[in-house]
């Protein structure tokens, strides 16, 4: 049986439709598009998508098959709209999963369903692909990062900060540099508290069950707090659920 939120995409989408280049043009957009053809299956993804940032600001879809496919292409088209073609990039079948969970930890996504997600992913890489030639705004923070700019001296002023003044720094620096890479794969992470040079955090979404979570995420939130804030932190992750009273 189909979850509420799936089901709900698949009786009642709002993004059925498609995007030809004359409304495109009209609308001083760039049309994107993806079309995937396989066994009695169609897909079309269409994005209108801003020339000057990169930005899809609509999208639309036209899909003959099974009901998950019409499901998956409107979440699709729901998750897309608003990011930059980078981010949209790096839609995953995870990402689609968490979209679609009525409730934290449910599976919602069968392996009949597989086919159907790597219709729209292949779809959607098509589409996103044809605007690589686009440059992103100035600023962007790519959902990749590799070098990490060091703040020389670290946070003015961390050391002698109250406990819950450091902890709004850091929640400043976390919301600003870590969260929009985590984010774009269903993650998160929230500061539960600070306890001498030791951060302890709790992960979010898809991040309590990822391998790299206490590996390749857990590094690049302590490297981005070490150069950010000061430079002996250390972050712990809490494992397992977090209560509070």
């Amino acid at each position: 049986m189909k979850g509420v939120k799936l089901t709900r995409k698949i009786l009642q989408p709002r993004h059925v439709g498609f995007f030809s280049e004359k409304e495109a043009e009209a609308r001083q957009m760039r049309q994107a598009e993806g079309a995937i053809f396989r066994d009695d299956s169609s897909l079309r993804l269409t994005f209108l998508v801003d020339p000057d940032d990169g930005m899809l600001v609509d999208a639309k879809f036209r899909a003959l098959g099974p009901a998950s496919l019409i499901g998956l292409a409107e979440a699709t088209c729901e998750i897309s709209v608003g990011k930059y073609f980078d981010q949209a990039a790096r839609i995953s079948a995870e990402v689609l999963e968490i979209s679609l969970h009525d409730k934290p930890g449910s599976t919602v996504l069968e392996p009949a369903d597989y086919p159907s997600v790597n219709m729209v992913l292949d779809a959607l890489e098509i589409a996103m692909h044809q605007c690589q030639d686009i440059p992103l705004p100035p600023g962007y923070v790519s959902p990749l990062p590799h070098d990490i700019e060091v703040l020389e001296g670290g946070w003015p002023g961390f050391e002698a900060m109250t406990i819950p003044q450091k902890l709004t720094v850091i929640e400043k620096v976390i919301k600003e540099e870590i969260l929009p890479y985590i984010e774009m794969d269903g993650g998160g992470v929230e500061v539960i508290n600070i306890l001498g040079d030791e951060v302890i955090i709790v992960y979010e979404g898809s991040c309590t069950t990822c391998y790299s979570s206490t590996g390749a995420t857990l590094s690049y939130i302590q490297q981005i707090l070490r150069a950010k804030v000061f430079k002996e932190l250390v972050v712990t992750p809490m494992l397992g659920p977090f209560i509070t009273e």
